[in-house]
């Protein structure tokens, strides 16, 4: 469902500073309607989005896929790499923590805080576009 509910966006404009932006790509109508197909297969098999990456909170499907699955109400888990399956929520927990760092001021809510945790963890691990190389001594004009 890499159409729908992949991490490299076609369109420009959901990139923001060459980074793929994942709150304007949920807010897409393609990326619901692959969430919807997607809770339809889950009414009826279990389903596992598959990755390369060791860290859930270093994959699109962590910070842009289960994340608004959750919201849906879905149960997700990521399988880690010893092979134990963590609740999102305990996901969710982890980048909390991990975004402690970023010392507001003003404490936010939890939803806010949690929003942006993944704001800036996505911002830190989205795809990123090429940025097209100019050949040696092309000039600016």
């Amino acid at each position: 469902m890499g159409d729908t509910l992949g991490g490299r966006p076609r369109d420009d404009s959901l990139y923001r500073d060459g980074v793929a932006d994942y709150e304007a790509m949920a807010n897409e109508p393609e990326f619901q309607t692959g969430l919807d197909r997607l809770q339809e297969a889950v009414a009826h098999s279990r389903v596992c989005l598959m990755c390369a990456e060791r860290e859930p909170l270093d994959c699109h499907r962590c910070l842009l896929v289960a994340r608004r699955l959750a919201e849906r109400g879905l149960t997700v888990g990521h399988i880690l790499h010893d092979g134990t399956i963590e609740p999102h929520a305990a996901t969710e927990q982890r980048l909390l923590a991990l975004d402690s760092e970023a010392g507001d001021l003003f404490p936010a809510g939890q939803d806010e805080r949690l929003a942006a945790a993944y704001r800036r963890r996505a911002r830190a691990v989205a795809f990123r576009q090429k940025v097209p190389t100019r050949p040696a001594g092309a000039e600016n004009g």
